[in-house]
């Protein structure tokens, strides 16, 4: 097996004919997982290397037939050197493999961007933009996160691919007999995930906001939900809505009006139109009299619009175990989200605001698009706007109570058992075996590969493992090639997307907890000195003028108190779930 040196003068030159430019006096190639691999050779002086940057090292084989087995670019100055020979490094990082890393990248965004957000995945996915910012998306290693894959860089070609951390492409085997003696050497590695702790956190910001009604609901604290009194508070229930700023709230319309029975008989005949009759108590000056006071009637409108913003923070905490191994090392991870946010790009939906046709805003959780131009009346009305899309983040329903709680947010814990899940598998390669044949029959063993070693000292006979290093040695008595497999005794854990999908579905997040809407935004709503309350503290007095009646009304107006939910608040909510173990 005859070793040719030959300078090129780029990486992907190819080769139709080679000249030997120098004499190999000895040379080591190294290549380990997921690196470039690096080259040191001592050549012959020949001529100048002033010019030289680039050479290809191949191996003539008894058949006559030549293989590369290096590619790479010169590093610098020589390591060495002597009167008769250099001693070169030499690293096979291709000129164009941050384009080559650029395009995997755009490949798996693409693949990234056509997935539903907001439902679950048939498949597992490689990443989630949720784990990572925008700033990296120029790093590949985040596309990996969640597959047990890693990168395998072609010390022959310079070229990307992708490599099982447990299984390889091929699959050599080798005997005992074919093993050079005494160099097998067997060593644990690391120890094996028994389980892992994982632990992910987010924090969001929760908007609520709508438009509400008061009167109707101050109404049913009257009889036949109608508001009246012998006190004409017309005046008090336009002034207590009120609302000083960072409140929240914000008064639209407060319109209130008397209404008098006698422009609607039909309804107001089951009503009084004046109160029972008082007696004047007989004096020496008056004689005895009756009194009635009048009714008063109101109808009227409080719109108030109110806005909450509320942040919080949730922590979802799940244990993935590995049923395969019996026993090993416990790992805590926290794993922590990005910003889940709304979109600024449209507004939000008020009501009485005045629209223009192509206008969106959001409502709902959804994006709609003005069909006419209008004033907006207290509820949405659909038929003046077009449905455009859901919106596009993270978080659908921004009313919602809990992000894990929904279909994105169980994608979000997938992806991370899924994280898990490969840091288990990759941690079960805990025995490594390192040993050495000759070059000959095994210079193609590569690190995309798998080994199975035939020895009668493994248990069955035989153990298998992935290619983790090679290391060839030559000089011009031995051509030695050493390499170094890890193996996964405890098995290889590939969850079938049928189990996950069964779990995830299973899986219930409690999602009970504070929901502002309008329904509860009213806290309470009370009414002192009812029209029947303040007829009955009338008939109690036993007055001698009319002005005392008078007065003792002024003593009893009817009040009415409202208390709204608080929307301003710097404590943001926590919420920590803790869902059932993960089995692997």
């Amino acid at each position: 097996m005859k070793l040719i040196f030959d300078w090129c003068f780029s990486f992907h030159e190819e080769k139709k004919s080679w000249r030997s430019d120098a004499e190999i006096i000895s040379l080591e190639i190294v290549h380990r997982e997921s690196g470039f691999a690096s080259a040191k050779v001592v050549v012959a002086i020949t001529e100048a290397l002033a010019t030289k940057k680039y050479a290809k090292i191949a191996i003539q084989k008894d058949d006559k037939n030549t293989e590369i087995i290096f590619s790479g670019r010169l590093v610098s100055f020589p390591i060495g050197f002597g009167n008769s020979y250099l001693k070169l490094e030499f690293i096979s990082e291709p000129d164009d493999y941050q384009n080559q890393l650029n395009d995997f990248c755009r490949l798996n965004y693409e693949q990234y961007k056509n997935i539903n957000k907001h439902k679950l995945l048939d498949h597992p996915i490689n990443f989630d933009g949720l784990f990572f910012s925008t700033k990296d998306m120029n790093n590949p290693t985040v596309f990996l996160e969640g597959d047990c894959k890693i990168f395998y860089w072609d010390m022959k070609n310079g070229k990307l691919s992708l490599s099982d951390i447990n299984h390889g492409a091929k699959n050599f085997e080798i005997k005992s007999s074919d093993i050079i003696r005494d160099s097998l050497k067997v060593r644990l590695s690391r120890e094996p995930y028994k389980s892992i702790n994982l632990s992910i956190g987010t924090s969001w910001l929760r908007h609520v906001y709508d438009c509400i009604n008061l009167y109707p609901l101050i109404a049913k604290n009257f009889k036949n939900s109608v508001v009246c009194s012998y006190t004409n508070i017309g005046a008090a229930m336009k002034n207590f809505c009120k609302f000083s700023k960072n409140t929240g709230y914000e008064l639209i319309s407060s319109r209130i009006k008397e209404i008098y029975p006698t422009q609607n008989r039909h309804f107001f005949q089951n009503f009084s139109l004046v109160s029972a009759e008082y007696i004047i108590e007989k004096s020496e000056t008056f004689p005895q009299k009756f009194v009635r006071f009048k009714k008063f009637y109101f109808d009227g409108q409080i719109l108030v619009n109110w806005h909450h913003k509320q942040k919080i923070n949730e922590n979802v905490t799940v244990k993935i175990i590995n049923t395969k191994s019996n026993g090993g090392r416990e790992k805590n991870i926290y794993l922590k989200l990005g910003p889940l946010q709304l979109p600024k790009a449209q507004r939000k939906w008020l009501s009485f605001w005045e629209y223009n046709c192509g206008e969106k805003v959001l409502y709902s959780g959804q994006i709609f698009e003005c069909l006419a131009a209008h004033v907006a009346e207290e509820k949405f009305d659909e038929t003046k706007w077009r449905l455009v899309e859901k919106i596009p983040d993270a978080l659908a329903d921004e009313t919602a109570s809990s992000f894990f709680a929904t279909d994105r947010g169980k994608n979000a814990i997938r992806y991370a058992v899924q994280k898990a899940i490969a840091l288990i598998n990759y941690s079960s390669r805990y025995v490594e075996i390192n040993f050495s044949v000759y070059a000959k029959n095994f210079i193609s063993v590569a690190l995309d590969d798998q080994i199975t070693i035939i020895d009668d000292r493994f248990p069955c006979g035989s153990i298998s493992g992935k290619v983790t290093k090679t290391a060839f040695f030559a000089d011009c008595n031995h051509r030695i090639l050493n390499i170094t497999i890890c193996c996964n005794l405890g098995g290889f854990s590939e969850i079938p997307v049928e189990k996950t999908n069964e779990y995830f579905q299973k899986l219930s997040i409690n999602d009970e907890g504070e929901k502002i809407n309008s329904q509860n935004i009213v806290t309470q709503i009370s009414v002192e000195n009812l029209p029947e309350e303040q007829e009955a503290w009338l008939a109690q007095i036993k007055a001698k003028s009319v002005a005392e009646l008078k007065d003792e009304l002024r003593k009893h107006p009817t009040k009415i108190k409202i208390k709204l939910h608080p929307l301003s608040t710097s404590k943001a909510i926590i919420k920590n779930h803790n869902i059932p173990d993960f089995l692997v």
